[in-house]
């Protein structure tokens, strides 16, 4: 209208005459309010990232800088002699040569790391401290963390900045405090940050010794979650206008009314017709439906186990949630066996005639019932418990191939001590404090490996390329051996990132 538009102008709030001694500067991304209020909080709280500009130097230092002010909040020193900062620069003793220094910097998403090539062409990374070094109670250095890992969580920016300055002892607390902003979350914005937050859960429970079994727990969810989105989507409406549900959602709706142990009766008030597949399809899935029968059966035959917090699976068998999920996909491969028998799960059986999976999901459906959302959670019955101790002489009972205990960097980089790698060479470090021989986590040299995204075996001695994940440890081929658009689609969603949101490496052929 007639009013005029604002006109923003620069302002100089403050200057610097070192510049000439600067080599590299790097700016914060992570995107802070600047009123003098929220200053004023940042600092009684001594939560400072985004505050800081880095400035790397000649003499091979690199400051960290107030935005604002051009105040020096920290300085690292690359020689092992620190200086005074008040100790000016010409009473500095000259050095022989030009000293080690940056050429180019940059920080973090969250401002807790600094990445720097010097002109020497070596690559450094440095911690940088959310209170820039300042001592402070635990509660506080637990509230600063937690706030950033949940702008991590919103935004989708990786967090691997912030676990290098996670304690063991500081897992378990920041697990229950993510999990309990996480509930408080509309259920929109909870559907949507449901991976994120159990790739979060993942990545923080590897860094304690107590807390890491309940990594591959984290994982399987995420496989489950990942192969119900991809099974269900692949399900078409019989008639195109159909104005209601789609087929995967009225599945979800039928199996959550119909408590029936019967998988067949469970079965007949689905439109069955919205479950055909192209035969060649089904037969390329076979490997994904193994998985979801060979982890039913293990969560079943570990009932009796339940006490054990440390066996792989532990969380499951009280997760309504995800047993509903798997109780689904049962129906699912069970519609899809009637078209094609050479897809369905393969047990091995002590009697010919047993129906496996009407047993297990019989089972299943059973230990769903005691900790249902809908319904009230109560504890397993003594029969139910006593007929998942007799499935270990029913079927024989699959050892799931459970992702290595810990594969990455960052659990080893906790003790604070500097590391030197090389690119190309395996580090060659002691194993961290979360190494612990656990039931179902031992890798022997010789033992086959398997593509834990296919779930294809691979061999003592792969000769297909790999990659693996920085992250989790995780393995897949490089190039995919089946051109099933389905299996293309479910391999779509692993090009750039793995499971657990980390990125992948080549790995070289015949890896240990």
């Amino acid at each position: 209208g007639d009013k005029q538009p604002m006109i923003l102008k620069w302002r100089i709030l403050s200057a610097t005459n070192d510049l000439d001694r600067v080599s590299a500067v790097a700016l914060p991304k992570l995107p802070i309010s600047l009123t003098n209020t929220d200053l004023k909080v940042a600092s009684d709280t001594q939560f400072y990232p985004g505050l800081g500009l880095a400035l790397a130097f000649h003499d091979g230092s690199v400051h960290i800088v107030h935005r604002l002010s051009l105040q020096t909040m920290a300085i690292f020193y690359s020689s092992a002699t620190p200086r005074s900062v008040d100790e000016p620069a010409i009473k500095r003793p000259r050095a022989t040569g030009p000293a080690v220094h940056f050429k180019a910097m940059q920080l973090s998403w969250t401002s807790l790391a600094l990445v720097g090539i010097d002109n020497h062409g070596k690559l450094s990374m440095l911690r940088i401290s959310p209170s820039m070094g300042h001592a402070l109670e635990v509660h506080l250095a637990l509230r600063h963390l937690l706030f950033l890992l949940e702008y991590c969580m919103v935004t989708g920016y990786d967090w691997w900045d912030i676990l290098l300055h996670v304690q063991p002892g500081m897992v378990q607390s920041l697990v229950e405090k993510l999990h309990e902003e996480y509930t408080r979350q509309n259920a929109a914005l909870q559907q949507v940050l449901s991976t994120r937050i159990l790739a979060m859960k993942a990545s923080l429970c590897k860094l304690s010794p107590c807390t890491v079994t309940r990594v591959c727990d984290y994982h399987a969810k995420l496989f489950l979650i990942a192969i119900s989105s991809t099974l269900k989507s692949l399900l078409r409406p019989h008639l195109l206008n159909t104005p209601d549900k789609s087929p995967g959602d009225r599945l979800t709706e039928i199996c959550a009314k119909i408590t029936d142990v019967d998988i067949d009766k469970v079965m007949i008030n689905l439109k069955t017709e919205e479950f055909v597949l192209d035969m060649n399809t089904l037969q390329a899935l076979q490997q994904l439906l193994q998985w979801v029968g060979d982890f039913v059966l293990y969560l079943l035959a570990s009932l009796p186990n339940q006490g054990s917090p440390l066996r792989p699976g532990h969380s499951f068998l009280r997760d309504g949630t995800s047993l509903g999920m798997l109780r689904e996909l049962m129906v699912v491969i069970r519609i899809w066996g009637l078209l094609k028998p050479s897809c369905l799960p393969v047990y091995t059986a002590t009697s010919d005639t047993q129906d496996s999976m009407s047993l297990l999901f019989r089972l299943l459906t059973k230990l769903w019932i005691c900790c249902r959302d809908e319904g009230p959670t109560s504890e397993p019955d003594e029969a139910l418990v006593d007929e998942c101790c007799l499935l270990p002489s029913q079927l024989l009972i699959p050892s799931l191939d459970w992702l290595p205990v810990s594969d990455g960097l960052v659990s080893r980089l906790q003790p604070k001590q500097p590391l030197r790698l090389h690119f190309g060479k395996a580090p060659a470090l002691p194993g961290s404090a979360t190494t612990l021989q656990l039931d179902g986590l031992v890798r022997a040299p010789g033992q086959p490996k398997i593509d834990h995204l296919r779930r294809l075996h691979l061999g003592a001695y792969p000769t297909e390329e790999c990659k693996a994940c920085t992250r989790c440890g995780c393995v897949t081929m490089l190039k995919s051996p089946n051109k099933t658009t389905a299996v293309k689609q479910w391999e779509q969603r692993w090009i750039k990132n793995c499971l657990c949101g980390g990125l992948w490496r080549r790995m070289p052929l015949s890896y240990p």
